[in-house]
C-alpha cells in the first residue's frame, strides 16, 4: 500500500489561492516575524506546496523533457517546452517564490519551533524537508542563495552559493535532522501528509536522500560519492523498502485534487498532453503490462481502443497533424487521477539507487545489483497497482534483463531506464534530472520542434531575481550545464 494522508480541504484551499496570486511572497519576506501558527499548522501546509509544484509546473516540464509526454495536435499550450524555448518569467513568482518565501520559510519554522518546544521529531522532519526542498531548487537552476537565502530583512540581497558548497551542505543538515529523531518523544499525527508521524520511515527517508544526494555526484566526484555511500552502508543505514513510497496523497474534492489533474483535465479538459512515442514505444516492444496505468487507449477515431502516441515535439511543427487528444493515448489512470499522489521520493526510486551503488561497487559487498534492480521494477508495479507477478515475465525480456557481467556503465543504463519507466507521468522533474545526470535512456532524441541543439539543461533564474536581488549572478543560458552535470 502507499503511504497516503489526505490533505485537508481548508488546508489547500488556502494555498491553491496563494497559488493563484501574481504577488505571492518573495524571498526577501521576513521569515523571523511569521504569522501566528504551529507546527501541527504549518507542516502539511509546506508539504502541500512542494507537492503542488513537483505535481504541476515541474510535472509539466520534467515529463516534456524526459519524454514521456508530448503536445497533442488540437492545442499548442506546451509547444515552449518542445520547443525548447523558456523565459525568465516561467518559474518565477510561483516557483521560485512559493519554494523559497513558503515551503522553505515553513520548514525552517517547523525546525526552529520543534527546538524551542522540545519536539525533536518536528525538528527533525522540518530540517530534512528543507534539505529535500533545496536539492531540488539547486538541481533546477544550479547555484542559489542557500545560507542566506532564509534571512529576511536581515539581508534582502542573499548571495547565491555554488551548487557544490550546498550539495556539501545537505549532508551534514539530514545527518543532524537523523541524530534527532525519537521514538519516545511526541510524533505528529495526520498533520504529517507523508508518514503519519511514523519516524522510522522519516528516519530511512533521510537515509534513501542521503543516497540520492552521493549518487548525483557520481560523475563530478565519484571519490566523495563512492566514499559517503560506503559510509552509509558501514553504519547500516536503511532506506524506504516495498510500501513505503513518500507521497502526498489528494482526494476528489475541489481544490484538493491531484495538480496534475486539477490544471490539465479539470481547467483544460485534458486537450494538451498526449503519449510521447519515447516512452510509449519502449513499453509496447518490451511488452511492459504498465502500458495501461502510464497510458489510456485512444477514445475516438481509427485508433480507438488501442495505445498511439505522437513523435516528441512534431505538433508544435509545420509538420503538425492537428489531430485531438482523444483520438491518441493520454496519461493514464495512474498518472491523470483526481487522487493521484504526489512522490518526493518513491519505493521504486529507492530501490534503483541501491541497485547503482552496488553496480559500482560502493556497497561494501551489500546488496545484489540485480536483485536491487528486480525489486525497484517490483516497487513500481506495487506503486501502481499492478500485478507484482508480472515482473517475472518482464524480466524475460532481453531489452529489460539485469545485464550481469556487463560493463558498469551497460547495466547503469540498464537500472535508469527502468528508473525513468518508473518516474512515467508521477516525477517527470526526477526524470528530467536523471537524463541530465547521466544521458540515460541513450535513445531519447531532440524533440522534433526543437529550437537547440541540445535538451533543456536548467531553469533560467527568475526575472524577480535581477530586478530585486543585488547578488544576482547575471543569466545562464538553459544549454548550460549545473554542477554535476559533466558526463558526455
Amino acid at each position: 500500500m502507499k503511504s497516503k494522508r489526505y490533505i485537508l480541504a481548508t488546508v489547500l484551499t488556502v494555498f491553491l489561492s496563494l497559488t493563484s496570486c501574481d504577488n505571492f511572497l518573495d524571498i526577501n519576506d521576513d521569515p523571523n516575524n511569521p504569522p501566528s501558527s504551529t507546527p501541527a499548522l504549518t507542516l502539511p501546509a509546506a508539504q502541500g506546496e512542494v507537492a503542488y509544484i513537483l505535481g504541476n509546473q515541474f510535472q509539466f516540464l520534467g515529463n516534456f523533457f524526459a519524454q514521456h509526454w508530448t503536445q497533442a495536435g488540437g492545442a499548442n499550450q506546451y509547444c515552449d517546452l518542445e520547443l525548447y524555448q523558456m523565459t525568465t518569467s516561467d518559474y518565477d513568482t510561483r516557483v521560485w517564490a512559493e519554494l523559497y518565501a513558503g515551503a522553505l520559510n515553513d520548514f525552517r519554522y517547523i525546525a526552529d519551533q520543534g527546538e524551542e518546544g522540545n519536539s525533536p521529531n518536528y525538528a527533525a522532519i522540518g530540517q530534512i524537508m528543507q534539505a529535500y526542498t533545496f536539492q531540488v531548487i539547486t538541481d533546477a537552476w544550479g547555484d542559489v542563495p542557500f545560507t542566506s537565502a532564509l534571512e529576511g530583512i536581515q539581508n534582502l540581497n542573499p548571495e547565491y552559493q555554488t551548487q557544490e558548497e550546498i550539495y556539501n551542505s545537505l549532508i551534514p543538515l539530514l545527518d543532524e535532522a537523523i541524530a534527532k529523531i525519537d521514538n519516545n518523544a511526541p510524533t505528529p499525527g495526520s498533520d504529517d501528509l507523508v508518514f503519519g508521524g511514523n519516524m522510522d520511515r522519516w528516519r530511512r527517508f533521510a537515509n534513501t536522500l542521503k543516497l540520492k544526494i552521493f549518487i548525483r555526484q557520481t560523475y563530478v566526484r565519484p571519490s566523495v560519492a563512492s566514499a559517503g555511500i560506503q559510509a552509509m552502508y558501514a553504519a547500516g543505514a536503511e532506506f524506504l523498502g516495498m510500501g513505503e513510497t513518500a507521497a502526498v496523497a489528494f482526494v476528489n474534492q475541489t481544490q484538493n485534487r491531484n495538480p496534475f489533474f486539477q490544471t490539465q483535465v479539470t481547467f483544460r479538459g485534458g486537450v494538451d498532453v498526449v503519449a510521447s512515442n519515447t516512452a510509449l514505444n519502449y513499453l509496447q516492444t518490451t511488452g511492459d503490462p504498465r502500458l495501461d496505468n502510464f497510458y489510456a487507449p485512444a477514445q475516438t477515431g481509427t485508433n480507438a481502443g488501442t495505445f498511439v502516441g505522437f513523435d516528441q515535439g512534431v505538433e508544435c511543427t509545420p509538420a503538425r497533424t492537428g489531430a485531438q487528444s482523444n483520438t491518441v493515448s493520454k496519461p493514464g489512470p495512474a498518472v491523470a487521477s483526481a487522487t493521484t499522489a504526489v512522490p518526493f521520493i518513491t519505493a521504486a526510486e529507492s530501490y534503483f539507487l541501491q541497485a547503482e551503488a552496488a553496480a559500482r561497487g560502493w556497497t561494501n559487498g551489500t546488496g545484489n545489483a540485480s536483485e536491487l534492480y528486480a525489486q525497484g521494477i517490483r516497487a513500481s508495479f506495487n506503486y501502481l497497482g499492478e500485478n507484482v507477478a508480472g515482473v517475472d515475465a518482464l524480466l524475460q525480456n532481453q531489452s529489460v534483463a539485469y545485464p550481469v557481467g556487463a560493463p558498469v556503465e551497460e547495466q547503469v543504463d540498464r537500472i535508469i531506464t527502468q528508473k525513468w519507466l518508473s518516474f512515467n507521468g508521477t516525477q517527470g522533474f526526477e526524470a528530467w534530472t536523471e537524463y541530465r545526470r547521466t544521458g540515460y535512456p541513450s535513445f531519447i532524441e531532440l524533440s522534433a520542434a526543437a529550437s537547440e541543439n541540445v535538451i533543456p539543461k536548467r531553469i533560467l533564474y527568475p526575472n524577480t531575481e535581477s530586478i530585486r536581488n543585488q547578488s544576482y549572478p547575471g543569466l545562464k543560458e538553459i544549454s548550460v550545464p549545473v554542477w554535476w552535470d559533466v558526463k558526455d
